[in-house]
């Protein structure tokens, strides 16, 4: 009987809530049983979080599959195990026709179900070979294995496809009168005629292939995949306003940065060039000194694949000659609560052309924002407000002035 052996299925990417949230190991304590209705290996359970964390407890499903479909070929001490327990899978009794006495693959697969709908989840299996009683398996030199990778070079944490449907037998197409077991070279495994595998390591795998016929023969075949690096992502930015006065808040917008598909941008990276940095598709900031800045934005995608983008920003002195003033008029006097108060913030002045207007009345109502050099406003309350306009030149640049207003 052979030696214990250890099938493991690498968490899944970003599909269904248990499978994101641990890892699964089964552990048999022997990969072969003789088919006598009495033999049997225990399985163990592992479970780990994505910090290496052992699990225990967590409902799981068992089931035993024949060729990928699921049968009552032998049994389980127990259909109900849970992670950090065990179970035991014992060989069905022999068969009594001739055509059944040639091995076979079982596999034991266990399913989690602490997520609602274990159907939606991801099963891990361990296979076990059954070996009928007095059966001496021939080899076969007439099974060539073969096996197609798509993409041939693929990129880290890309999907890639494993197909041997090119397998022959004498000959002719194996398909599925053979079983298929892989070994993607990075410490993982799989079965089926087509399966796929994602490598999160950019190297060189030894991708190997075991086939086996209903006889029970094996023949085995070898390649190499090498796994290059994922397409970097783009960083793009946009900031406003430029050029920009000390002590003015600058906004940085990273929205246009883009990733490679499937791949997405999971962190973008700021450094305003001053020493300071932040984090986020968008930023804000001032600069108290006049110079010129290196702003540097680093994107990274979800492979870890950086990007960067750089531009440079002038800071020039604080307003520039930017003027506001603001004065009003009113009728009668005092202001009371009937009155209208209109304001003049038309005496501004500016090297470069004023574009906008912004008027605050200090009593919580809306702004009034645009082109306009005057505004209107009544105060529905007496008391003391102060009223505010803010001017914004063509170069982005501000300036604001305060009148203070006491209503009777």
């Amino acid at each position: 009987m052979a030696s214990g052996c250890t099938k493991s299925v690498e968490v899944p990417a970003l599909a269904g809530p248990s499978t994101l949230a641990y890892s699964i190991l089964l552990t048999a304590s022997t990969d072969t049983l003789i088919q006598d209705g009495v033999s049997s290996a225990t399985i163990e359970i592992s479970a780990r979080d994505t910090a290496g964390q052992a699990i225990n407890g967590r409902p799981l499903r068992a089931a035993i599959l024949v060729d990928g479909i699921v049968q009552d070929y032998g049994s389980l001490s127990t259909k109900s195990p849970i992670t950090g327990g065990t179970l035991r899978y014992t060989a069905p009794a022999p068969s009594s026709l001739p055509a059944g006495q040639v091995a076979q693959t079982i596999t034991v697969a266990v399913t989690p179900t602490d997520q609602g709908d274990f159907r939606n989840e991801f099963a891990r299996g361990v296979d076990i070979r059954l070996i009928p009683q007095g059966v001496i398996l021939p080899s076969n030199p007439s099974l060539s294995p073969a096996f197609v990778v798509t993409p041939v070079s693929p990129q880290a944490f890309s999907v890639v496809s494993f197909d041997a449907a090119t397998t022959t037998n004498n000959g002719a197409a194996c398909l599925n009168a053979c079983s298929y077991s892989w070994n993607f070279g990075d410490g993982t495994t799989g079965t089926g005629i087509s399966t796929t595998h994602e490598y999160r390591t950019i190297s060189t795998f030894q991708v190997t292939l075991t086939v086996t016929d209903v006889r029970g023969a094996q023949a085995s075949t070898v390649r190499s995949v090498t796994v290059t690096a994922s397409t970097p992502p783009v960083a793009s930015f946009l900031m406003s306003p430029t050029p920009v006065g000390t002590n003015q808040d600058v906004f940085f917008n990273a929205e246009q940065s883009r990733a490679t598909l499937p791949r997405r941008i999971v962190n973008y990276g700021w450094n305003f060039g001053d020493g300071r940095t932040a984090s986020g598709v968008t930023a804000a900031r001032s600069f108290s000194t006049v110079g010129t800045y290196t702003i540097v934005l680093t994107v990274t995608d979800d492979a870890g694949a950086t990007g960067q983008a750089t531009q440079s920003l002038s800071v020039t002195a604080a307003n520039a000659g930017l003027t506001a003033t603001l004065v009003h008029s009113f009728a009668p006097s005092p202001l009371n609560t009937a009155s209208t108060v209109f304001l003049d913030a038309s005496g501004s002045t500016g090297a470069a052309p004023i574009v906008e207007y912004r008027f605050n009345f200090g009593d919580g109502t809306e702004e009034q924002v645009g082109s306009a050099s005057r505004a209107s406003h009544r105060f529905s309350t007496a008391g003391t407000y102060i009223v505010r306009v803010t001017i914004r030149d063509s170069l982005g640049r501000t300036a604001t002035q305060t009148l203070s207003l006491t209503i009777a």
